[in-house]
């Protein structure tokens, strides 16, 4: 690790690995150097305030209770980002080309024992080998391709009728006669083919669905229940944020003329509204991530679906009308329709795993925290019913609350998160309080960065005191770890830290080596005959190479195109026969 204060922070981790796990909990020890790392940098929660080079014990014992406690609440928003963020950034299952592989690789271990079990047999099989073999390769090919329980007696009889087709017994006699690897290619040929006459039989609406399955069915289902899901989970995360941000926005009041802010109840009572707000944020963000990733998958899925449809009519197109047909011409296709089926088995695994996945970062959120979120903002309503007259404070009054604290962002790195959906100035005033935008401008022309604001004569302050303004908004967004969370700064602050120390190269190094002996009065040619001091020799050189190159000609020059007559079927003597 490479912070400044590293002893401090690995004496605060294992403290709280050793509480969690006195509690008979499993603690994952980069979550929590993740978690300590970024906790200690926020001036609400952690250790901003305290000198990191001589920490005080107590303020050590309290941060490392306040975890601890926070890691056990279910209902502690600030925790609930950190998992969220964690969930995003080790859940693998969002990439389908990870997903593929891992299935893959999975479906590998899995068939290697029967594929070893298949080509075991020797050359000089016995008939109740070869019986043996054929019934392995029906499961193979089943299990292979996804068609269905290998354990399904109906659906391996359906297999054996497509095998018949393609492999008889005097086939199957010479596969084992084939060399091992020149089997195991073989095999996996065979059972694309079988798999496509398989899948190609029961297409359409007389198929067996009850003993193989329907790949189309199954994506239509799951499509269907995802994009449910989804829209059920972010209109009621848009219901619960609205909620909070109305309860906060009416407790405050911006005079953008005279640069007064008003307010009916304390900004730490607000602020006990705005963690729900941005757990809230941070959910729909997530979920809206983990969407993108399924409508890419769902538009491949339709354009294989296309190829699905395609080679089915180009199969029904070739055996339309003929009574017998070259195997050869029909059983390739056969082989991509199977290649298609497995297309779709990958974008059908990837839905589940992206539904996993959701589901994970929708359990952070429980029914508690909702409800204590309905019940804080009940609380603030009532609390401002006893407050008859609103305070007020300048904008600048509020924008130097934060000023003396320091932190380790930039502001350039503004330009990798998404702050347009917020009030910027509303941030900067109220030190990080979310109100919604309904104005996006792009203040500086040197970073590409795009404010929200709520009206343009928000856009027109943070305009005039754009100094003023990015060093508060700065403040406000990097010394809270919610919303760095939030807006997804946390690699930017911590991920140098998380990394391992690079080695120092030693300053000294022994060389062993000898020198070369020179030899005086030596007549022999130099070993590099190509070899000069003179750069104009290379040139000249080179200008010699391109020279010959444009004059190589691509013609060839053949007896018959020479002149001689008859040149196929003449002899000629060469010289050494006329001797």
């Amino acid at each position: 690790m490479s912070h400044t204060h590293q002893k401090v922070l690995d004496d605060i981790r294992r403290s709280i690995e050793s509480q969690l796990e006195e509690r008979d909990i499993e603690v994952d020890g980069e979550f929590i150097a993740f978690v300590v790392h970024l906790l200690i940098r926020d001036v609400r929660l952690g250790l901003v305030k305290t000198d990191l080079s001589k920490p005080s014990t107590c303020h050590v014992r309290t941060f490392v209770e306040n975890v601890v406690s926070w890691y056990l609440d279910d209902s502690d928003t600030t925790m609930a980002n950190l998992r969220l963020s964690w969930i995003m950034k080790t859940g693998h299952g969002i990439s389908l080309a990870y997903v593929r592989e891992q299935y893959e690789k999975d479906y590998q271990q899995q068939l290697k024992r029967i594929i070893d079990d298949i080509l075991q047999y020797p050359e000089t099989c016995s008939k109740v080998q070869l019986d043996q073999l054929f019934s392995k390769m029906q499961v193979f090919i089943v299990a292979t391709n996804h068609l269905g329980c290998p354990k399904n007696h109906v659906l391996l009889k359906l297999t054996a009728q497509a095998l018949h087709s393609v492999i008889g017994r005097s086939d199957l006699q010479n596969y084992v006669l084939k060399k091992k690897y020149h089997r195991q290619e073989y095999l996996k040929r065979l059972a694309d083919t079988v798999a496509g006459i398989l899948i190609f039989n029961n297409d359409g609406p007389d198929g067996d669905r009850e003993n193989v399955r329907n790949i189309i069915e199954d994506l239509q289902m799951a499509q269907a229940n995802t994009n449910a899901a989804f829209d059920a989970a972010l209109e009621r995360l848009r219901e619960l944020s609205s909620r909070c941000q109305t309860a906060i926005s009416e407790q405050l009041q911006f005079d953008c003329k005279e640069t007064t802010l008003y307010y009916g109840v304390p900004f730490a009572q607000l602020d006990r509204i705005n963690q729900f707000t941005i757990t809230f944020n941070m959910l729909m963000r997530c979920l809206v991530a983990l969407q993108s990733s399924y409508e890419h998958t769902t538009y491949l899925l339709s354009v294989e679906t296309g190829r699905y449809d395609c080679v089915v009519a180009k199969i029904n197109a070739s055996l339309a009308m003929r009574t017998s047909i070259d195997s050869e011409l029909i059983f390739p296709h056969f082989v991509y329709l199977a290649k298609v089926w497995a297309n779709l088995n990958h974008y059908f695994n990837h839905i589940v795993e992206l539904n996993k996945l959701r589901e994970r970062v929708e359990a952070q959120i429980t029914s508690g925290m909702v409800q204590r979120s309905k019940d804080t903002i009940a609380e603030i309503q009532e609390l401002s019913k006893s407050h008859s007259e609103m305070r007020k404070c300048s904008f600048n009054q509020r924008m130097d609350t934060l000023k003396k604290t320091q932190t380790d962002g930039n502001f350039c790195s503004l330009a990798q998160a998404d702050i347009k959906e917020f009030c910027a100035l509303a941030m900067a005033v109220t030190n990080g309080l979310l109100l919604p935008a309904k104005v996006v401008r792009k203040l500086c022309m040197n970073v590409d960065i795009q404010f929200g604001f709520q009206d343009e004569t928000y856009a027109r302050i943070g305009e005039l005191w754009f100094e003023r303004f990015i060093t508060a908004l700065r403040q406000s967004i990097f010394n809270n770890a919610n919303l760095v969370l939030l807006f997804q700064l946390d690699h930017i602050l911590i991920a140098k830290e998380l990394q391992p120390v690079p080695a120092e190269p030693p300053k000294t190094k022994d060389f062993t080596g000898q020198t070369e002996m020179v030899v005086t009065n030596d007549l022999k040619p130099a070993n590099w005959i190509n070899v000069t001091w003179n750069a104009w020799d290379y040139h000249r050189e080179t200008i010699h190479l391109a020279e010959i190159r444009k004059r190589q000609t691509c013609d060839t020059q053949s007896t018959i195109t020479y002149g001689k007559r008859n040149a196929q079927n003449q002899t000629y003597n060469v010289r050494h026969h006329l001797r």
